[in-house]
């Protein structure tokens, strides 16, 4: 979708085409890694995946089924959009989204692409329990080779009204045997107080069929006044250019009474482009080891269905 940016008489091919690239180097920062919700759909195609491609706009739409041993099933639906209006200066961007939590996307489980979904106290929910409107705007506040920030603030359409204001920065250190992604936030809501994430990504791309990510999120709210560490080490074999596996181990702890590991995982995902670019399926066996059970196995699988349309830039 191409953006109108002209203003008085036409302007010369030439000068269109650098005044584009100055806004598209601004949306690279400002609107790609959409990291959760591009991670989970494009993790299993990481030779076309979310760190190259410039995803602004996007409709995320999502229908699970997931059995867990002695529960029943459960069935859960839900959607997520984001809307990225046109610039209004080369450094601000208009954001209209639909998304889950920050905190429950950070600690969440990024291979398994379900609606288990940990919480900032660590229980386990679907996923559209967590999900919320936002308007807003983000302004791109420096960018330079050490680091990026940005500086986000808009209001979450909750009943009441809830006010917020975001702190971002970012650095990737591109080694050459790996990638590491420092990212920081901190987050001001005026119901739930203060929030903060802390991650640090670890990829590493052994070949054209697999690579690695170990994925670790530090989080703190608030609402809990506890410290949430998920570690989550992700390994994904691309076996053709509409289809891969994702084989994951994760583990969560706490850090209050005293620093434990409170519940482990593993699953292996299969995901399969079924149609165009925008239907996805996904089948997923794993096992959960929770600490309230004595760390006994709890499987489960999970049948899920996609439907992720994006703009390009």
């Amino acid at each position: 979708m191409s953006e109108d940016i002209s203003v008085g008489p036409p302007t010369t091919p030439a000068i269109e085409t650098t005044i584009e690239e100055d806004i598209n180097a601004s949306n690279e920062y400002i609107a790609t890694k959409w990291d959760q919700l591009n991670r989970r759909v494009d993790t299993f195609f990481t030779n076309q995946g979310s760190q190259s491609s410039k995803t602004k706009s996007s409709i995320f739409f999502y229908s699970s089924f997931y059995k867990k041993e002695g529960q029943s099933l459960d069935t859960n639906y839900d959607f997520q959009v984001r809307f990225d209006l046109p610039n209004t200066t080369k450094k601000l961007k208009i954001v209209i989204e639909k998304q889950q939590d920050e905190i429950s996307n950070a600690i969440s489980d990024t291979s398994v692409s379900s609606n288990r979904v940990i919480t900032k106290d660590g229980k386990v929910i679907n996923a559209n329990e967590e999900s919320h409107y936002t308007a807003g705007a983000s302004l791109l506040l420096k960018q330079s080779k050490y680091f990026a920030s940005f500086f986000n603030f808009g209001i979450r359409l909750d009943m009441p009204l809830n006010p917020f204001a975001k702190i971002e920065l970012r650095k990737d250190i591109n080694a050459h045997f790996l990638t590491i992604g420092l990212s920081q936030k901190v987050i001001v809501y005026r119901q739930q107080g203060l929030e903060n994430i802390s991650q640090l990504v670890l990829t590493k791309k052994l070949n054209s069929t697999f690579q690695t990510d170990l994925i670790n999120s530090l989080v703190w709210t608030d609402e809990s006044d506890t410290l949430v560490l998920r570690n989550n080490f992700v390994l994904t074999q691309i076996i053709g250019e509409e289809k891969g596996l994702a084989y994951s181990l994760g583990a969560n702890a706490k850090f209050s009474p005293t620093f434990y590991y409170e519940s482990y995982d593993a699953s292996v995902s299969y995901k399969q482009l079924l149609y165009m670019d925008w239907l996805y399926a996904t089948w997923t066996l794993g096992v959960d080891f929770p600490k309230s059970s004595h760390f006994n196995d709890e499987k489960f699988v999970q049948f899920r269905i996609d439907i992720f349309f994006r703009e390009k830039g």
